[in-house]
């Protein structure tokens, strides 16, 4: 009997990806809120937390969110360039790394605390039913009457 033509191969969530772009993902791997996301054609794979961006890798290029402060200084230690995903559009505290022996694991490491720190912190919640709703407004006495019931 044929095998089925319609059934996805199994994969790896490295497959395909940039040899240094792995133990970028196997340090984050057992993050909280960490996930990867990955094109269809498997050619780029973007670093989440909590559903935000904070970096990505596509066709061997590694971009990552830091400040722009930081961005600055990584562009002037030559580690990297800031990123432009377009002709003329320059996105602010994004950079991609260029340098081949610069760190990728730390630097990953880093906009994910960046990324973290910039998010707002879960509300508190109770086990108490009700808790946090205002409390049911109560009529009391006699309901005054309005001119319009005149």
């Amino acid at each position: 009997m044929p095998a089925n033509r319609s059934a996805k191969k199994n994969s790896t969530p490295n497959d395909g990806a940039d040899p240094r772009f792995v133990p970028v993902t196997e340090a984050l791997a057992r993050t909280f809120g960490f996930s990867l996301m990955e094109s269809k054609s498997g050619a780029m794979r973007g670093l989440m937390l909590n559903g935000k961006s904070f970096g990505m890798s596509s066709h061997g290029r590694f971009i990552l969110k830091l400040t722009e402060e930081r961005t600055a200084a990584l562009v002037a230690d030559g580690i990297g360039k800031p990123f432009s995903p377009s002709a003329g559009r320059v996105m602010k505290g994004w950079i991609e790394i260029t340098r081949e022996e610069a760190d990728w694991v730390s630097l990953a490491k880093e906009a994910h605390r960046l990324a973290a720190a910039a998010q707002k912190p879960p509300a508190k919640t109770s086990k108490r039913p009700g808790a946090g709703r205002a409390p049911p407004r109560v009529l009391s006495g006699r309901a005054k009457r309005s001119k319009i019931d005149d």
